[in-house]
């Protein structure tokens, strides 16, 4: 087999659907610990002015991050996609979501004490993710895609005369 017809690792296709099965499952599990951080926030003014204040900022913060994983989400689904459809621009995007990942995760497990079981369930699949793509095989297949645009650079124009 030639470089230039390298064969699809069947990887591949357990990465794509595992990739679009964990984004919805992911919006699942901030839509619902979205409103456990709504309704604690609004419940904790029932204890005081100092408990809500501070059940409030709690709920905000929670939520922020929550919008955050939901936009990593997207970014998790439109690589699986990629990747389905065997488009190369579906390994840097599965990469960037697994290290952003593995950042965010890390620290929300060490802010709840590795109680977050979302957390866990998306840091192995990010470190298994960067394993599976940073394989021999997968990377050639991305880097001789049919289709995809000569990697040779252009020729530089001297223009200084």
């Amino acid at each position: 087999m030639s470089d230039s017809t390298a064969r699809r690792p069947g990887i591949l296709n357990a990465v794509a659907l595992s990739s679009i099965l964990l984004s919805f499952l992911n919006v699942v599990w901030i839509a619902v610990i979205a409103a456990v951080a709504a309704i604690a926030g609004v419940a904790g003014w029932l204890l005081g002015p100092v408990v809500g204040a501070l059940g409030s900022l709690v709920a905000a913060l929670v939520i922020l991050v929550l919008v955050l994983q939901s936009i990593l989400s997207v970014l998790l689904f439109a690589a699986g996609w990629k990747t389905w459809g065997g488009d190369p621009g579906g390994r840097p995007l599965h990469l960037a979501w697994a290290w952003t990942t593995v950042v965010l995760d890390l620290v929300d497990l060490a802010f709840t004490a590795g109680i977050d079981g979302g957390a866990w369930i998306r840091l192995i699949y990010a470190i298994g993710l960067i394993m599976v793509m940073n394989r021999d095989d997968v990377r050639a297949y991305f880097d001789h895609y049919p289709g995809r645009p000569s990697q040779a650079k252009p020729a530089a124009r001297d223009d200084w005369s």
